[in-house]
């Protein structure tokens, strides 16, 4: 099976769907595009004349015909469900792109339909695999900033949205289009076990009735606070991008350069506590740490191809990068930040 192309099929064929996994797909060494479904006459016929597959305007008609491994899911989120559904009830693996579903319950029974059928789901979080992200990921895990104790997400621009991912009614509104990738580094970085959950949604310049503004903190259990912010309602330039604070110094990315900023704990002299009332020479407590900095550009070796990792995964050679459990804890989390809003505001 290795040595045999794998064959998918891509269902929806709009902003994604074609300009990343069709183009993707049709010139991959593990896959063969061998069909695609969407409803629309022009694109099918697009599809055909480009990669020379089979297109389908009923997404179960390809899965019955299309004589396919995998399909890739890449349509309106309220669709998701039924149609990851369809492909198990085929015998095919799922790569279903973000978020899951609008809800948790949606989301829930995808996971379990999943583990029943025991195929690969897994979900297309591309701000997960990309460089940046898991560059600055195994500097916060080597160790030279200790122990991770704070962490900003900042994703800021200006957008009038007027397309369906600024309704609620298909799943839309910042919170699920965008929390769904950052809300998944948040995580990654600070770990799952959430002790609470505060959010505030607005809606300030979008066309829609969804959110366009998200405002987040979470705390850990164990003491971690994560601060995430998305406004598609901010004019000018962009404060910050991510920034993870430890006990030993900060990690941040920035316009695609990371900068370390750590000192070495056993290098500083011993300190003990002064309870005097009265502070020495009338001055505030201060020394002068011995931190290093290092920046470095984003290494783009460390992006992980979505597309080869689910191949692997079918044929047992690796597991998925982004495994469906824990894709189901970042729906938890979004529904928490809905139920904590209690509905969208308008400033």
């Amino acid at each position: 099976m290795a040595d045999k192309k794998l064959r998918i099929g891509v269902a929806g064929l709009g902003r994604i769907g074609w300009a990343f996994h069709c183009k993707r797909l049709g010139a991959h060494a593990d896959w063969t595009l061998a069909a695609v479904a969407d409803t629309e006459a022009a694109r099918r016929q697009e599809a055909v004349d480009t990669y020379g597959c089979q297109a389908f305007a009923d997404f179960t008609e390809m899965c019955a015909k299309g004589n396919l491994d995998a399909v890739v899911i890449a349509t309106p989120t309220h669709l998701h469900e039924a149609m990851v559904m369809t492909a198990f009830q085929h015998g095919l693996h799922v790569l279903l792109e973000k978020p899951m579903a609008p809800t948790y319950a949606e989301a829930e029974r995808i996971v379990v339909a999943a583990e029943k059928a025991g195929k690969v789901l897994t979900v297309y979080q591309p701000h997960r695999l990309g460089a940046y992200f898991q560059h600055l990921k195994s500097i916060v895990n080597d160790g030279r900033i200790g122990r991770v104790t704070m962490l900003q997400r900042g994703a800021f621009s200006f957008a009038r949205r007027n397309d369906w991912q600024s309704l609620q009614k298909y799943g839309g509104g910042m919170l699920n289009n965008y929390g769904a990738h950052y809300l998944d580094q948040v995580l990654q970085l600070v770990g799952y076990d959430i002790h609470r959950v505060w959010c505030c949604l607005q809606k300030v310049a979008s066309l829609g009735d969804a959110d366009d503004v998200v405002k987040i903190l979470l705390e850990l259990k164990g003491g971690v606070v994560a601060d995430c912010t998305i406004s598609q309602a901010t004019v000018g330039k962009l404060p910050y991008e991510i920034i993870v604070w430890g006990t030993c110094g900060n990690v941040e990315l920035f316009n695609n350069q990371i900068t370390v900023r750590w000192f070495d704990p056993a290098a500083l002299p011993a300190r003990e506590v002064n309870p005097s009332l009265a502070s020495t020479d009338r001055k505030y407590p201060s020394e002068t740490l011995p931190v290093q900095t290092e920046t470095v550009p984003v290494d783009p070796a460390y992006q992980v191809d979505v597309h080869t990792n689910l191949a692997q995964a079918i044929r047992g050679t690796a597991p998925v990068f982004v495994p469906a459990r824990q894709t189901l804890a970042l729906m938890d989390l979004l529904a928490r930040c809905r139920e904590s809003s209690a509905g969208i505001r308008v400033p």
